[in-house]
C-alpha cells in the first residue's frame, strides 16, 4: 500500500523534486527544534546541583573552613568547584614533557643576526618552517617565544614561561 503511494508520487512529481521537498521539510523541522531549544529554558535534572543566586560565592580553598567536610552542602559544592581546573599547580618547566617541548621549540630557532635600527636593537631569528622573523624587545613571535632582552651577541627569550638564550 505504502509502496504504491510512493511510486505514484515519484511518477507524478519526479524523484529529484521529492528529495528536494524532503530536504526542505527536514531543514524546517531542524530550524523549529533549534528555535524551541533557544526559547524554552532547559529543565534541570534532579541530580544536578542547585546554583541559585542566593548561594554565596566561596573560594574553593576556604570551603573546608566554612562548611564541615562531611556535610551534604560541602559535597554538593565540591562537585562544582574544583581548584586549579585550568591552571597547572606546578610550573611547566618542572615537567619532563615541558622540557622536551621547550627543547623542540628551541631547536627550531636560529639567531641569524643582531643589528640596530632607528636606535633600538633588532634581532633576526630564523624559525624552521616559518622563515626569518624580525623581533624587538617585547615582541611575541608566532606564539612560540617572547623576546625579553637583546644583547650584543645573544638574545633572551621565554618559551612556555621558561627563559632561554639564543646566541650567534
Amino acid at each position: 500500500m505504502l509502496k504504491k503511494q510512493i511510486n505514484r508520487l515519484v511518477n507524478h512529481y519526479g524523484l529529484w523534486r521529492l528529495i528536494h521537498i524532503a530536504m526542505a521539510a527536514g531543514t524546517v523541522t531542524l530550524t523549529g527544534v533549534l528555535v524551541l531549544e533557544l526559547v524554552v529554558p532547559v529543565r534541570l535534572d534532579s541530580d544536578t546541583v542547585d546554583t541559585s543566586p542566593n548561594m554565596n560565592a566561596v573560594a574553593s580553598n576556604k570551603l573546608s573552613e566554612i562548611l564541615q567536610p562531611g556535610s551534604a552542602e560541602f559535597q554538593e559544592l565540591s562537585k562544582i568547584m574544583r581548584q586549579g581546573l585550568f591552571k597547572s599547580v606546578t610550573p611547566l618547566r618542572d615537567k619532563p614533557m615541558a622540557d622536551k617541548t621547550i627543547e623542540r621549540i628551541k631547536s627550531q630557532l636560529k639567531l641569524q643576526c643582531i643589528m640596530e635600527m632607528n636606535g633600538e636593537p633588532v634581532a633576526y631569528v630564523n624559525i624552521k618552517g616559518a622563515g626569518l622573523k624580525k623581533c624587538k624587545v617585547g615582541d611575541s613571535v608566532s606564539d612560540l617565544f617572547t623576546v625579553l632582552n637583546i644583547n650584543k651577541k645573544s638574545i633572551e627569550v621565554t618559551i612556555v614561561d621558561h627563559k632561554v638564550t639564543l646566541s650567534l
